[in-house]
């Protein structure tokens, strides 16, 4: 095996970077002879001259046509470049042996040869990742393991791929108070000398194109002058600006200079077309030498609409079209008289859309000859979700397509800013969907201050830039560990990076189900279905285990953990446990348990831990990025920050006489204890269901007498856990101010509470004694110590029906119906059973499945709501027309369900949230029931927008998911619901069934799933 000592026997390789190359090559190889010497504790000799190297190993640096060493490599066949010369960004690794006879003190070249300038830095910080640093070895604060030696195995030559996507970059933006401020205290601006960093990050992750930060900033001013620009230009950064800073401009410009070119400072081409056109043309001369995709168009000042609400779609359409004619002759005139070699972009971002497609009265953009070579840069609806993409006709735009997507928004319907809040799997599902349709020209992504969204922004780099490698969804949990791996290398067990990937993977799928601007305590519904209790157990496991590993992980990897994982999530985890605990307050307040003490003490002690870890972060690791988490982040109370707050709680003050409350954990049926007129028994019909394993039931005080309770019962299927006990009040219990764990959390059922006014007894089951269904009562006898007696009636109902009898006919009825056409057919034989007056089902968990040629619905793991699965179609741009899907020729999935009755039955379709990819859409599918014929559903209503004046957008978007409901006819015993592909971009989550007459309680992440066979 062929090797290649970069370090050995206390010997370092030295580069060689020859005086011709590019001045950014130059910079580049400082950093990568830094990275090394972080790594080997030596730090590389850079000559320029063949003449000056005295070391057996040398490391090359060239660019094709840039490098005289190269070329006589190239000359006397010691290598090729005819695999990469021509190509865009592009570079290849060769290893060499005795290279130069007149040098023979150089034994081993690694050539690392470039197609251009950015090819050659691809390869050289490649090096760098082959020597284990991380790409985010700043940002991430991913210090790499110390090596003794460093020898590289050379079996063959490594040659890179063209880039999937052309321009592949990011935008920093919503940068104020956090990146802003960071910036200002680090680097005194945010400058040239900021931008370094930003930079070398962008190439670091194999990118090249990028929007300034442009809040408060002017990128060609602050540099200081054009320092910035000058950087970027150098090290082969091509930059932009952001959607509505045409021609080279920053925002904010036109307000600070306006008088030197008008003397009025509206921003409209209508009044001002004079003043503008000389601002816009100085800005193509300050920037015209740089490398530069430059927008065009015109929207508003900040980012706003152009014209006035009453403005027609042609008066836009045609001050719009205007602009760009002028544009277009500045650049004529300042750049090149045809245009050619100059690539300019067009945002369709918000409204810009309906000028893009027009009406039938006015030619939208999109048509306008002018455009015809222009990128066409569509956008998201700022919230991840892709908007109208391509038809294959509409593809073949010779300017191509790209796209804008956010993983931070500012706007409504309400803002999110602070920490990541996106799924890998999400964003490779929409950015692939508009790769399929044909955006590949270009890809941007908002990433707010930078700092907390590495994670997401490493994935979306890496799908840019290897689009076939990273689409595959089924390999997203693979992208994450390896992710991990890059980040800790050696620094944690495998144990230690397990739990890293839970912590990772849980904090960020739990922002992304709700995101924490966005929480409050009326999100997640504290009694029905338990929500409140499952959310809190299952965020306070991660959250447990994630300060476990801050307490457990060795330096250096607790820095890289604490930098880019520790603090976000275990903030994020805390704020969620905080809403849900003053939902949980609020609750048991309102029916004047004391025990609603016990969470307003912990939310307490929640706000203050939210503070904490906030000014942790902001001075951990020297105070290295003091301000980047200083944005506000719960309890928006509109789109903005301006009115946000911590959730309030209240504090019960215990009667002075004997009483006390009843109630089974997830029912709002309470029993306050004997009373003259009698009161029912609490029902409780959980053991219905064959996988409840127990019931967990609520004694609580409402008042300051203690008391003692016994339970009994005869049934000798039942069984009590603690069937005597006793409840108080301890003196700190009335106390207001508390001393919870941050990290304490799971169900309470344990003998602590009694001192703070509960007792949870649990009930379990012995199945075997049950035959058919069967009821149980109990009674609870209350005994005050003033005396007072008082009991409560329990009612357990339990089902162990034999149900084969009712799976008899389930082959039959999963026979396939439909098209001949069918490809092929899955069966799963899964078989849901009504209990509790609802049939939900998880739409991965189909019985039968259909293709239909090469189409046909794909389960994703981690896509739905709270990291459910979800089913969409694949190839994901195939789409079906109405009369297609009602002829049933399209793939489908087939579910068995049993219902307990016939009659009428409400049915939920819960989508998860996507918009139309195509103009004006519905997210149409079809659905069937026992084979009958074929209805038609929509995923989103009639005259559906993404604007925050859609109130159904609106939403969707904090929800997570769109409904669409019907009506449906079933029989007792088997039924079969078939669901038909439609739309593209239609991706199901979950299906919930109940009787017309029942009123399903409204809970965020809805009833769990039925038990099936």
């Amino acid at each position: 095996m062929r090797s290649f000592s970069l370090f050995e026997n206390g010997k370092i390789a030295d580069f060689l970077i020859e005086k011709e190359a590019f001045e950014g090559i130059k910079i580049i190889g400082k950093t990568v002879a830094e990275d090394i010497e972080i790594v080997t504790g030596k730090r590389p000799e850079i000559y320029d001259e063949l003449s000056e190297i005295t070391s057996e190993n040398l490391i090359i640096a060239a660019t094709i046509g840039k490098s005289p060493v190269l070329d006589r490599l190239i000359s006397d066949g010691k290598i090729s470049v005819s695999d990469i010369d021509g190509k865009r960004e592009v570079y290849k690794m060769s290893l060499v042996e005795a290279p130069f006879p007149e040098y023979g003190s150089v034994k081993k070249l690694l050539v690392i040869a470039g197609s251009d300038k950015r090819g050659t830095i691809y390869g050289m910080f490649s090096l760098s990742e082959i020597c284990d640093v991380s790409p985010l070895v700043f940002w991430g604060d991913a210090a790499p393991a110390k090596k003794a030696e460093l020898v590289l195995d050379f079996e063959k030559e490594i040659v890179s791929k063209e880039p999937s996507v052309k321009y592949r970059g990011f935008f920093i933006n919503d940068e104020w108070p956090a990146f802003g401020n960071w910036c200002t205290e680090r680097y005194g601006d945010v400058n040239a000398n900021a931008y370094e960093k930003i930079f070398e990050l962008l190439l670091r992750l194999k990118g090249n194109y990028m929007w300034p930060a442009m809040w408060n900033s002017s990128f060609s001013e602050d540099g200081p002058g054009t320092q910035s620009a000058e950087l970027a230009d150098t090290l082969g950064v091509i930059m932009g600006t952001s959607h509505h800073e045409p021609l080279c401009r920053a925002g904010l410009e036109w307000q600070r200079q306006y008088k030197k070119y008008s003397d009025d400072n509206a921003w409209s081409f209508i009044t001002n077309e004079k003043g503008i056109r000389e601002f816009w043309k100085d800005g193509v001369i300050r920037n015209k030498d740089f490398e530069n995709v430059i927008t065009i168009g015109m929207r508003g000042e900040s980012d706003s609409k152009l014209l006035p609400e009453d403005a027609t779609l042609k008066d836009n359409i045609d001050v719009v079209k205007k602009a760009i004619k002028a544009q277009d002759d500045i650049l004529r005139e300042q750049m090149n008289p045809e245009l050619t070699g100059i690539p300019r972009m067009l945002a369709i971002y918000k409204e810009v859309e309906d000028y893009y497609y027009g009406d039938e009265n006015t030619e939208g953009l999109k048509d306008w000859d002018e455009l015809k070579d222009v990128i066409f840069l569509l956008s998201d609806d700022n919230h991840g979700h892709v908007r109208a993409l391509p038809t294959k006709e509409e593809a073949k735009h010779p300017g191509g397509f790209g796209m804008y997507y956010h993983f931070d928004y500012h706007g409504a319907p309400i803002s999110y800013e602070w920490v990541n809040c996106n799924r890998l799997t999400k964003t490779c599902e929409q950015m692939s969907l508009a790769y399929e349709a044909g955006v590949r020209e270009m890809w941007i992504v908002n990433v707010g201050d930078l700092k907390m969204n590495e994670y997401p922004l490493s994935f979306f780099m890496e799908l840019a830039y290897d689009y076939d490698a990273n689409k595959d969804m089924d390999k997203i949990e693979d992208f994450i560990r390896n992710w991990i791996d890059t980040q800790f290398g050696d620094g944690a067990s495998n144990a230690q990076k397990d739990d890293i990937f839970e912590v990772l993977t849980g904090y960020s799928t739990w922002n992304s189900t709700r995101t924490p601007e966005t929480t409050n305590p009326r999100v997640y519904n504290p009694v029905d279905f338990m929500e409140g209790d499952r959310v809190r157990s299952e965020v306070s496991r991660i959250l447990e285990k994630a300060i476990k590993l801050d307490k457990e992980l060795p330096e250096p990897a607790l820095t890289t953990y604490r930098s880019m994982i520790f603090y976000p999530a275990a903030a994020s985890l805390n704020n969620i446990l905080m809403n849900v605990e003053a939902a949980m307050n609020r609750e048991l307040a309102e029916r004047g348990c004391v025990y609603a003490n016990h969470y307003a003490k912990s939310v307490m002690e929640r706000v203050r831990a939210d503070k904490k870890y906030v000014a942790d972060f902001h001075g951990f690791n020297g105070g290295k990025w003091n301000h980047m988490m200083s944005s506000a982040h719960t309890g928006f109370r509109s789109w903005d920050a301006y009115n946000w707050s911590y959730p309030t709680v209240s504090f019960v003050s215990p009667l002075y006489e004997a009483k006390a409350i009843i109630s089974f954990r997830g029912s709002r049926q309470l029993d306050l204890g004997t009373h003259w007129q009698g009161s029912p028994a609490l029902r409780n019909d959980a053991f219905t269901r064959p996988d409840t394993e127990q019931v967990l039931l609520d004694i609580d005080s409402r008042g300051e007498i203690g008391f003692t309770y016994e339970i009994e019962s005869d049934c000798e299927w039942l069984i009590c856990n603690e069937s005597k006990g006793r409840v108080e009040i301890a003196d700190n219990a009335l106390e207001i101010a508390g001393s919870m764990t941050a990290g304490s959390s799971s169900i309470e059922t344990g003998a602590t509470e009694s001192a703070e006014g509960r007792k949870t007894v649990v009930f379990t089951v012995n199945r075997d004694a049950i035959s058919g269904k069967d009821t149980a009562e109990a009674r609870v006898k209350l005994t005050f110590d003033n005396g007072t007696v008082s009991e409560t009636r329990l009612s357990f109902e339990a089902d162990n029906s034999d149900m084969s009898e009712l799976l008899a006919g389930l082959n039959e009825d999963l026979q396939t119906s439909g098209s001949s056409n069918a490809a092929d057919t899955t069966h799963k034989k899964n078989v849901f059973v009504e209990r509790q007056n609802l049939i939900v089902i998880g739409a991965e968990n189909f019985a039968e499945k259909s293709n239909v040629e090469a189409a046909g619905f794909k389960v994703i793991a981690h896509l739905g709501k709270a990291g459910a699965s979800a089913i969409k179609v694949i190839p994901a741009t195939e789409s079906y027309g109405v009369e297609q899907i009602k002829s049933g020729d399209v793939p489908c999935v087939k579910y068995a369900f049993i219902a307990e009755e016939s009659g009428l039955y409400d049915i939920v379709f819960h989508c998860t949230m996507r918009n139309p990819i195509i103009r004006s859409g519905r997210l149409n599918f079809g659905y069937a029931v026992n084979d009958g014929d074929v209805s038609i559903a929509h995923g989103v209503g009639d005259g559906y927008f993404t604007d925050y004046q859609c109130a159904e957008w609106d939403k969707a978007v904090l929800d997570h998911e769109h409904v669409a409901t019907a009506k449906i006819e079933l029989r007792k015993g088997l039924n079969t619901l078939s669901v038909y592909a439609g739309d593209a971009g239609f991706v199901l989550e979950k299906l919930v069934m109940h009787k017309d007459t029942y009123e399903l309680p409204q809970t965020y992440l809805g009833p769990v799933e039925s038990y099936f066979i």
